[in-house]
């Protein structure tokens, strides 16, 4: 009887326990990450300005490329790294990735002036930077996914608010320190933070349920489940490439484009991430009547005309254009979390590999934006407003894609004809 009473409770799911202590960690991780994440964007001026870095249009776009890299690797691979070294150990070393990222960053300013050595550490630091992200970020969404299992789609909506909450902070913080020329604090805030949650999250035990650890194991191939995968890998991309022509290229356009001063071309990048955030807190609190299958194509028409005003500013356009990135902001929130979450539901047979795949895919658009942009524009010297201009054509075709895959049994018809 005492053996068959062990069995008993070992049979009791863990996410029954209380994880209400770790989860206060990762959320605090998220919002650093965030900010993290915007950290390079945040200070463009400085990295392209000539009393600064003195970077063009490609070299800046360039930077970017190996975030993309690293971040897609760490992504894709991070399935079966967690299984190999456990999840906590992986995202112990995301963490180190992005305290090491904020690091060589901030060394890299010693040589600002000299961009044979700058632009060097610069790509290393984006490198670090990709990989922390692209192993954080997953393991996230998977580890609040697991401990709220009831409140899966309302949980990582509330995550994703409070990343976009860090990703909000950094253009602020940095409109308070590029000015003055102390624009070195931000990195040195983000480098602290992440140093503090590292230590914070290796006191924790951070375990993932059986069950997410062997999903992949146990779920079957479901008929066109090949198909749906594609299209979830699609749609992922197209969104990246959205909400990294917003976070990368805002900045660039509002004090070129609209010629607006430094402060309030920064404030374009805050008001798109605020509004990145409190988006995600709204859809989160009307999730019962704003469901996926209505948001996930809704979303991208309304961003597709916001790209469209947005291609069409003029200089002197400072307030509409604030209140037009706010709109993107608004139209993309809640895009990547319902991304992944429904993801997670209708590729279950990936288990724990679902939401890397997807953010694998996402930073592969983010590399088209900000990498394919700035090479795009320099090439083929074309006005940063073309871009957006752009922009609305691919949101219409993340509308039509996100049509299909909240259609699963059509998808799956149609794969096997």
């Amino acid at each position: 009887m005492r053996d068959l009473s062990d069995a008993q409770l070992r049979a009791v799911p863990e996410s029954t326990a209380d994880h209400s202590l770790e989860q206060v960690v990762l959320l605090l991780v998220g919002v650093m990450q965030g900010v993290a994440l915007v950290t390079f964007p945040a200070i463009s001026t400085v990295l392209t300005s000539t009393n600064g870095y003195g970077l063009s249009s490609s070299s800046y776009g360039l930077i970017f490329l190996p975030q993309v890299i690293a971040a897609i690797a760490a992504s894709f691979l991070g399935g079966k790294l967690s299984r190999l070294w456990g999840a906590k150990d992986l995202l112990l070393l995301g963490l180190m990735a992005d305290t090491a990222s904020m690091g060589v960053l901030l060394l890299s300013s010693l040589w600002i002036h000299e961009p044979t050595v700058a632009l060097p550490m610069l790509l290393t630091a984006t490198a670090l930077m990709g990989f922390g992200f692209g192993a954080v970020v997953p393991l996230l969404n998977t580890f609040i996914a697991d401990f709220q299992p009831q409140r899966v789609d309302q949980s990582i909506l509330m995550l994703n608010a409070l990343l976009g909450l860090g990703t909000a902070l950094a253009p602020a913080l940095a409109a308070l320190v590029v000015g003055p020329g102390i624009w070195w604090l931000l990195p040195l805030t983000v480098l602290v933070a992440a140093a503090l949650l590292l230590v914070a999250c290796r006191a924790q035990p951070l375990q993932l349920s059986s069950k997410v650890q062997d999903g992949g194991a146990m779920a079957g191939l479901q008929p066109g489940a090949p198909g749906l995968l594609v299209l979830f890998v699609l749609v992922a991309i197209l969104y990246g490439l959205i909400e990294t022509l917003n976070g990368n290229w805002s900045v660039l356009l509002m004090s070129r484009r609209v010629e607006s001063p430094p402060q309030i071309a920064s404030m374009a990048l805050t008001v798109f991430w605020a509004m990145v955030t409190i988006g995600r807190l709204f859809f989160s609190g009307v999730s019962r009547w704003l469901t996926p299958k209505l948001l996930l194509p809704g979303l991208p028409v309304f961003l597709a005309v916001v790209l469209v005003a947005i291609s069409r500013l003029t200089s002197g356009d400072d307030s509409s254009a604030l209140v037009l990135f706010a709109l993107a902001g608004f139209g993309c929130s809640a895009m990547l979390p319902l991304i992944i979450s429904f993801g997670q539901k209708r590729l279950n047979w990936l288990g724990e590999s679902v939401a890397g795949l997807l953010i694998a895919s996402y930073q592969l658009g983010f590399g088209l934006a900000a990498f394919g942009g700035g090479t795009l524009q320099q090439a083929l010297q074309l006005p940063i407003s073309t871009l957006f201009g752009w922009g609305a054509w691919v949101a219409l075709a993340l509308a039509l894609l996100s049509v299909c895959i909240i259609a699963p049994k059509g998808l799956a018809a149609l794969s096997q004809r």
